[in-house]
């Protein structure tokens, strides 16, 4: 057989349709299935982190459940302001129990917070050092949510009697603020 230029440009273009699907098909074909390949793999990742999203969010609801118990708690431990004399009564019972002098007891301005208002009151109190740590020890086991924010301790000025000591104190009780800012 004889093979001529008939021929050659035969053999020729019966290459390039090969190599011409390859570049202009196969090749384009690839690189989407592979860009389409690593978009999946990105979307296999999102939906598994959120899965792990999922599985916090249901603890979540119980955390959210616990803390709302919780909140409940301690606002029933916080007295209206109208109430604030009770607590008053209360802390001056304890201070009496120990037999405790009160030189001063001043009430300042109420401090309104977030969702709860402080009642600061500035107390002097004398007498002896045990009933004083006694009284610290009562005012803890108040049905109110009470705290001591300041303190000043001093020794008795009179050298006979061990054990005497004055006491200036912040005492702060937390309150329901609805009932200031209404």
């Amino acid at each position: 057989m004889k093979v001529g230029l008939r021929e050659m440009l035969f053999l020729v273009l019966l290459a390039a349709i090969p190599l011409g699907a390859y570049f202009w098909v196969f090749k384009p074909t690839n690189q989407q299935i592979e860009d389409q390949r690593c978009d999946i793999e990105a979307k296999a990742q999102k939906l598994a982190s959120l899965r792990t999203a999922m599985v916090g969010i249901k603890d979540l609801d119980e955390e959210v459940t616990k803390l709302k118990e919780a909140v409940g708690f301690f606002e029933a431990k916080l007295p209206q302001h109208h109430e604030i004399h009770n607590v008053l009564e209360q802390v001056t019972r304890i201070v009496k129990r120990h037999r405790l002098e009160t030189k001063s007891f001043k009430t300042l301005k109420p401090e309104v917070l977030a969702s709860y208002a402080e009642q600061p009151i500035e107390m002097e109190v004398g007498g002896d050092f045990s009933a004083y740590y006694k009284f610290l020890l009562d005012l803890e086991k108040l049905p109110r949510i009470t705290k001591v924010k300041d303190m000043e301790l001093k020794k008795g000025q009179d050298l006979s009697n061990k054990g005497l000591m004055k006491a200036n104190m912040e005492l702060v009780i937390f309150f329901d603020e609805t009932a200031v800012t209404n």
